[in-house]
């Protein structure tokens, strides 16, 4: 089935806009389907994003009014998870952009090449995001998506998902969750335990240590695997 991603343009100037529709449009992709949303200003488009949330932004920073930092800033305020991308005819604007926590910048001028690249990128970040695991417990069902889940771990033949605030548990093997959860940002750190790498803050000698300050097992065996997958996954998310 198709997923719908909504993506957002904002720029002040209309040919800069109608650059980016005509290679936003032309982006090939078998499994989306891709609407377009263009703003001339930060304001509309925050006021826009309240009533219907955009998957992917494309932002530009020096617009007239409201500029394209305070824009992400505000944006930012009312949703962690849309991805952000800025677009600058100044490096300078980069480090200053850090805070907001973009996914990435595009320097202009800008060429399909580019776009196309960080678009795929950024797709791919989405269904990270926005993949659903579906389970049942206690003849309850739950959702949750794959950014939600901090790591996975195996208990006798249960699986329990953690959380930043809760631990769910359902019946499972942990093998299948890893041939699931593989391609979504997911690795295998030990025989009871798969992280998300999106929550990995540093690796220890046997231990990975999360963005939430604690620490998930981590066997010798899996060590240097952790590192090489870890080193990638930097390498394609950061800015």
């Amino acid at each position: 089935m198709e997923r719908i991603i909504k993506i957002a343009i904002c720029d002040d100037e209309a040919i800069h806009r109608d650059d980016l529709v005509k290679i936003l449009e032309a982006y090939e992709t078998t499994e989306h389907i891709i609407e377009l949303f263009e703003y001339s200003d930060g304001l509309s488009l925050i006021d826009s994003h309240k009533k219907q949330a955009y998957n992917i932004m494309f932002l530009d920073i020096e617009m007239n009014g409201i500029s394209g930092l305070e824009t992400g800033h505000k944006i930012r305020m009312i949703d962690k998870n849309v991805i952000i991308i800025y677009l600058t005819g100044y490096e300078r604007y980069v480090f200053e952009s850090f805070k907001i926590e973009p996914f990435d910048y595009i320097v202009k001028p800008i060429d399909s090449d580019k776009i196309n690249a960080v678009l795929s990128r950024a797709i791919e970040k989405y269904n990270e995001q926005y993949f659903i695991i579906e389970f049942k417990w206690k003849e309850r069902l739950y959702a949750l998506r794959t950014f939600e889940i901090v790591h996975i771990e195996s208990e006798l033949r249960h699986i329990i998902f953690n959380t930043e605030n809760n631990r769910y548990k359902c019946i499972g093997q942990l093998d299948e969750y890893e041939k699931l959860l593989s391609s979504y940002g997911f690795l295998r750190c030990h025989k009871s335990f798969l992280i998300n790498m999106n929550y990995i803050k540093s690796i220890e000698n046997k231990s990975i240590i999360t963005t939430l300050n604690y620490s998930v097992d981590m066997s010798a065996r899996q060590k240097q695997n952790c590192l090489n997958n870890f080193s990638n996954f930097i390498a394609k998310h950061k800015v």
